[in-house]
């Protein structure tokens, strides 16, 4: 059965949202959520916190579980909330024990090896940070992301290996 990560903005059975995500990493340039961030909840009118429980693959960033489709919502509300995806690119797989097994071994191997980078785009005439612009980021392989540059000119984080990796940038 597949548990979508969970990121910044994703929605509760009781209608709330991710309101805070301290994931180091992203999807689409959306912060993932972990173990303790903040959801509110217009049910009871309060915040509350992610609260991991059932099976996982385990996967921690910063020494907090990586939320995962179906947490808990820990709120004012008598039943807690469960987070409901807002992606379906990245999710874990859990089923028998050994395919866990398998994909956990994969998931430690490839995570040793990837990291996330971000750049700031800075205007070529005056060096001042470049707020609010369009880009596509082309990598090694060839593929495109594309993303809008932040309040400060910071791109969303890319997956990098740990060695130098040219990156075209386009305007």
């Amino acid at each position: 059965m597949k548990h979508h990560t969970i990121t910044l903005g994703a929605s509760t059975s009781a209608g709330g949202k991710v309101i805070s995500a301290s994931g180091n990493g992203s999807i689409n340039g959306v912060t993932i959520a972990l173990e303790g961030d903040a959801i509110f909840c217009p049910a009871c009118k309060s915040q509350g916190k992610i609260n991991c429980v059932g099976p996982r693959i385990p996967e921690t960033w910063n020494g907090k579980n990586v939320a995962l489709e179906n947490d808990l919502c820990v709120c004012g509300c008598a039943t807690p909330p469960r987070l409901l995806p807002s992606q379906s690119l990245r999710y874990q797989t859990l089923g028998d024990t050994a395919a866990n097994a398998s994909q956990a071994a994969g998931i430690a191997a490839s995570a040793a090896a990837i990291f996330d980078d971000r750049y700031i785009l800075i205007d070529e005439t005056t060096g001042d940070p470049l707020p609010h612009n369009e880009y596509a980021l082309r990598g090694p392989s060839g593929k495109f992301e594309f993303g809008t540059t932040d309040a400060n000119g910071h791109t969303h984080l890319i997956a990098t290996s740990a060695t130098s990796e040219p990156i075209d940038i386009f305007l």
